[in-house]
């Protein structure tokens, strides 16, 4: 497995906008090319790379009904990591997603190397996060919840002209229901459509629109985390 490089994984220290949309009967291809034609002048940054996550959640999926109900200030907790799902992990990442109203921000805390197999368990999972660095408060906050998902999709990036504002799409989504003794990651859902999502700090926000504009497609409400959630769970308000 390639070894992906700390150094590529920046650290959030403020609140930024993500603005998400879904290209309906597009192909990746079709996309890049009007990202690239676009008139806020996008250009590639960093190579492609596969992006895996775990959510956790309470028994009660609280972090999901929070996220469907639009709770304006709620969490999510995630370890993620690139490369290859199975196997050696290193340079993982555990990250607590922040959400209020409209912005963002997220914790990260860097984990140490540990190894996807069949075998790997939610009692697993959480020795691996008390032997990071993680504070107790947040370890609190987390005790009691399970493995609820893992997804992987490929991520291509670009940036802007100013630098200010980044995108990325996201294609080869896939969904796997965790269960908490024995995961083949063999059996999984797999999400038809392309996810582009525009990411900025809260300063640039007043001239965002005119760089949202200059592309065709429609904003909408999207998480990777509902999306899989609900292909393998009954989910009612």
């Amino acid at each position: 497995m390639e070894k992906i490089e700390i150094k590529e994984y920046k650290k959030l220290e403020n609140y930024r906008y993500e603005r998400k949309f879904r290209p309906e009967s597009l192909s990746v291809r079709q996309i890049e090319n009007i990202v690239l034609g676009s008139a806020a002048f996008f250009r590639k940054i960093y190579h492609p790379r596969y992006v895996n996550n775990i959510y956790l959640d309470s028994p009660e999926l609280d972090c999901l009904y929070d996220n469907l109900i639009g709770k304006s200030d709620r969490k999510k907790y995630r370890i993620r990591w690139y490369g290859n799902i199975k196997g050696l992990v290193s340079s993982a990442i555990f990250e607590v997603k922040i959400k209020t109203a409209y912005r963002g921000t997220k914790l990260s805390f860097f984990l140490p190397d540990f190894e996807i197999t069949e075998n790997f368990t939610t009692a697993e999972c959480f020795k691996i996060l008390k032997n990071a660095n993680i504070p107790l408060e947040i370890l609190d906050d987390i005790a009691g919840m399970e493995m609820k998902l893992l997804n992987s999709y490929k991520r291509t990036y670009f940036r802007d002209v100013t630098g200010n504002y980044r995108l990325t799409i996201d294609d080869d989504i896939k969904y796997f229901n965790l269960k908490d003794n024995f995961n083949l990651f063999k059996k999984c859902v797999s999400d038809r459509e392309n996810v582009v999502e525009i990411k900025y700090d809260e300063e640039y926000n007043e001239y965002a629109p005119n760089i949202i504009n200059t592309l065709p497609f429609r904003m909408t409400r999207n998480s990777k985390y509902i999306e899989g959630m609900v292909k393998f769970y009954e989910v009612s308000l």
